[in-house]
């Protein structure tokens, strides 16, 4: 493993465990060290201490006085030559972590050699880090880099892992072998259960889009709206008929009046349907603007404080919380997808969130519609997404899928001929990445004489890092799922909107 020098000054240290190591997951936490009111974490805990020893209090800790208290077991650098202790000086630690079982085998994506313990050091500019996604992942077409996808957007306990679809832009393959780079860029860990590549070949005017439930649909033609209008009745034409980047996104004056009475945002558009166009199809490219990120952490974990610890390591593991959470999650955040029919509007679908970073495309089947016309309203949380195109698809049908596993992987150190078998099955073995890690990840797709369109299939789950700047000496407001909860993280929202993209972007962990 490779192994690097460390200092105390630094704000943020992660140890990184062999690649043999046991684990199922990990919430890291840098310490506040001024904590002087009691705190019981319930959480099983690991300390990992500035000399690179690590303190594992299976029963939870009080930390108290600028000591952690509870009956701990202490290893060595190199996870050996273990002892009891009952207590630690805040002083002493430089993460505290929460952890789970069962447990899973996990690879790790740092460089490792048996019986060897290394630490990275993060720069006092990973301090200033605000934000979170989850594993973004890179292809490089002819000599230009494409930001390719973020994975499995809003799992983010493994309670909530999931599988993903996202559409790769990557057009020429060279010697039949596809390249993918996944990166950690955040202040996450990143668990990554399964990786796949599904192909499916078409003619050359036809395109290839996931529905809501991943399964590649092609389509013919699509059509531009013949009007789209918000709301307010707001021509927004301009913002949504081209896939140009402008995207559509709420004014300001709407943010400025949204209420628990009024904050729905509703989009609708009308489109002319040929006479034989087939199947028909609602074709969106959009991404989420950066109100899940402030209700994440804004609200349900820097409220909460230390006890957001304790709210992901046992509250979303019991089946009510977990019920609780997912329902109203579906019910607020997404988006809603009607059509016209019988003189209203009717459901026909819905899309989950599929994060603030990369692009996503997806498609919607629709039945044949009542006439010449058919009239589909997108409906969501006021500024939820930012919708960069959308249209209507004719001939659409559902493609030959080809699914091809991970053949090749390596890191920047080395090459990880192990990396793959963890990544074959959705099976919790997982991939285990911290920040500024990133692995290439190779599929030997072959050669085709025809067009063929890639698609990366992805399943697992992120843990977030508690920010020292959340951590307080006393619980805080315990997350309830209500409009109260959603109606703080809007008025947050709307106070950094205009800012809080370009923090995003321009503030990332380097990765190596």
């Amino acid at each position: 493993m490779v192994r690097k020098r460390f200092s105390r000054s630094m704000l943020l240290v992660l140890t990184l465990v062999i690649a043999s190591c046991i684990v199922h997951r990990v919430d890291i936490v840098p310490v506040d060290v001024s904590a002087e009111t009691p705190i019981l974490l319930s959480s099983p805990v690991k300390a990992h201490l500035i000399d690179g020893s690590t303190v594992v209090f299976p029963d939870g800790v009080n930390i108290y006085d600028g000591k952690v208290q509870g009956k701990g077991e202490r290893f060595d650098i190199a996870l050996e030559n273990n002892r009891f202790v009952d207590e630690i000086a805040l002083d002493d630690i430089a993460a505290m972590e929460s952890f789970q079982t069962p447990v899973s085998t996990g690879a790790t994506a740092a460089a490792s050699t048996a019986g060897t313990a290394g630490w990275i050091l993060l720069g006092g500019a990973v301090a200033l880090l605000l934000f979170g996604s989850c594993p973004t992942v890179y292809s490089v077409d002819s000599g230009v880099e494409l930001l390719e996808a973020e994975l499995f957007s809003y799992s983010i306990t493994p309670s909530f892992q999931a599988r993903d679809i996202d559409k790769l832009g990557l057009q020429h393959v060279q010697d039949g072998y596809v390249e993918l780079d996944v990166r950690n860029e955040m202040l996450e860990t990143h668990y990554i259960d399964q990786l796949e590549v599904l192909e499916i070949t078409h003619a050359a005017d036809q395109v290839a889009y996931p529905d809501s439930n991943g399964h590649p649909i092609l389509v013919g033609t699509t059509i531009e709206p013949v009007s789209a209008v918000d709301q307010y009745d707001r021509d927004i034409m301009s913002e949504v008929t081209a896939a140009d980047g402008q995207a559509w996104s709420a004014t300001s004056n709407r943010m400025a009046n949204v209420s628990p009475d009024d904050y729905h945002d509703s989009l609708d558009f009308e489109f002319n349907v040929p006479k034989d166009s087939g199947e028909i199809a609602l074709v969106l490219k959009m991404r989420n603007s950066m109100l899940n990120t402030v209700l994440l952490y804004d609200v349900m974990l820097k409220e909460q404080s230390f006890a957001a610890l304790d709210w992901m390591g046992h509250d979303l593991n019991h089946l009510g919380n977990r019920a609780e959470m997912g329902l109203w999650y579906r019910e607020n955040m997404g988006m809603t997808i009607s059509v016209w029919r019988d003189g209203r509007f009717r459901k026909v679908g819905r899309i989950g969130d599929q994060g603030p970073i990369a692009w996503s495309e997806r498609i919607l089947v629709l039945d044949a519609p009542e006439g010449n016309t058919v009239r589909v309203r997108l409906s969501f949380v006021a500024d939820n997404w930012r919708i960069d195109q959308v249209a209507l698809a004719i001939d659409a049908e559902r493609g030959k899928v080809r699914t091809i596993p991970v053949t090749t992987a390596k890191t920047p150190e080395m090459a990880r001929p192990d990396i793959p078998e963890f990544l074959a099955h959705a099976d919790d073995t997982y991939l285990i990445t911290r920040p500024g890690e990133s692995v290439q990840i190779g599929f030997d797709v072959g050669e085709s004489k025809q067009p063929r369109t890639f698609f990366l299939a992805s399943e697992g789950y992120y843990m977030e890092w508690m920010r020292s700047e959340w951590l307080t000496e006393e619980h805080r407001r315990k997350f309830e799922p209500t409009v109260d909860a959603l109606m703080r993280s809007l008025e947050l929202y709307a106070q950094k909107r205009d800012t809080y993209r370009d923090q995003f972007e321009s503030i990332k962990v380097s990765v190596r």
